[in-house]
């Protein structure tokens, strides 16, 4: 699931558990900018894999009771080395920028949200056959990097959120299309133009007031993917995604809040082409299942002041092929911790400041044959401001 189709599922959470009285106490200062840096680093142990990535991105957005835009734009620089690899993989450039727009609409306890978001691609999509061998092949790249994509085509997303209030609770419901636009992977090759297949996204969630203290929020999704193709023709299918999040949330006297989260996420077998030109579905999954758990905290410890934290454990088990088998993968487990602080510094402008150390054990795949650990760390400064 990309990035996108994430922000969407969460939004529908937030656009569920908010009314528009939320955005009308922004009437008056409606601007929001969010400016962020992050640096990040990974070492490994027991295959020859180091790497670091900084990234600065902007947020811009315009919100009013019955109507929102927003921007988000971002510049990565990347420089890492992986056991697959003799040459180190270096990029510094931007990457896409998405822009998103909404209309609420409400009626009595319904309320409506649509929209469409576009994806403009100002990132760079293209390298060269030499660049293309240096990529993390492995979707450890999730854990080590914060950002592994830096550009497509022109993407165009169509989005609806429909939420209806009865009593304690609260219903959520939201689709996605995604219409993915094509664009050229390699710079040194002819008759290459990608078109990542479009998908549908569809989100259920509800959101449960149990008492003063304490709240629950389901959100159940399923991410349905069309066809990829290259130079008009078809080569690979992703299969569809469902996933869950689970988010209990409880204030506690001395003005300490928690939510602890579960989330669970399973793909169906892709669809690839065997021999050269048979498209059949593969032959055992090649997408292995993850859980994910985690407990957030935070403490205002003054009018100004906020102590927050996060600590999670998360498990890729192995997929379904065989250990001899090129595609077999044997998961990983992986535990992190995140201290930060918030310091709002006026009515309108806060600072946020966290770090974040994760530990991870990788097992026995192609892209790691003995295995591997990781350790991985980040930093993460912001500020945010209203007008």
């Amino acid at each position: 699931m990309n990035g996108h189709k994430a922000a969407f599922a969460a939004a529908l959470i937030l656009f569920a558990a908010t009314g528009v009285a939320a955005a009308q106490r922004g009437e008056d200062k409606p601007l929001t900018l969010a400016l962020f840096v992050n640096g990040g680093s990974f070492k490994a142990s027991g295959v020859d894999a180091d790497g670091t990535q900084n990234i600065g991105y902007a947020q811009l957005i315009y919100t009013t009771s019955k109507w929102g835009a927003g921007v988000t734009t971002s510049y990565a620089a990347t420089d890492y080395l992986t056991s697959t690899s003799h040459e180190r993989f270096t990029r510094s450039s931007m990457t896409d920028t998405a822009i998103t727009t909404f209309y609420n609409i409400q009626s009595g306890q319904m309320r409506a949200r649509f929209g469409v978001d576009f994806g403009l691609p100002t990132g760079k999509a293209t390298q060269t056959a030499a660049e293309l061998v240096k990529n993390i092949a492995d979707d450890i790249s999730q854990d080590l990097l914060m950002m592994n994509s830096y550009g497509s085509g022109l993407n165009v997303a169509p989005h609806l959120a429909l939420s209806y209030g009865m009593g304690a609770w609260t219903w959520g419901l939201g689709a996605r299309y995604l219409v993915a636009g094509s664009y050229d992977p390699m710079s040194d090759r002819n008759r290459d133009v990608f078109d990542p297949g479009d998908s549908l996204m569809l989100v259920l969630s509800a959101m449960a007031t149990l008492n003063e203290e304490s709240s629950l929020l389901v959100n159940l999704s399923r991410v349905i993917q069309d066809k990829d193709k290259q130079d008009g023709r078809e080569i690979f299918r992703n299969g569809d995604i469902t996933s869950v999040e689970i988010r209990y949330i409880r204030e506690w006297a001395g003005d300490i809040s928690t939510a602890l989260v579960g989330a669970m996420r399973q793909q169906d077998k892709n669809q690839r082409i065997y021999e050269g030109t048979k498209y059949k579905v593969e032959t055992g999954n090649a997408n292995a299942n993850a859980m994910e758990t985690y407990l957030e905290m935070a403490q205002k410890r003054s009018r100004r002041l906020t102590l927050t934290g996060v600590v999670g454990f998360k498990s890729v088990q192995a997929n379904n092929y065989k250990k001899e088998d090129y595609l077999y993968d044997g998961g990983r487990t992986k535990i992190f911790l995140e201290p930060g602080v918030r310091w709002s510094f006026g009515e309108d402008k806060m600072l946020s400041l966290k770090a974040r150390y994760s530990s991870i054990d990788d097992k026995a795949d192609v892209f790691s044959p003995g295995g591997a650990t990781y350790s991985v760390t980040n930093l993460d400064l912001g500020v945010i401001m209203s007008f």
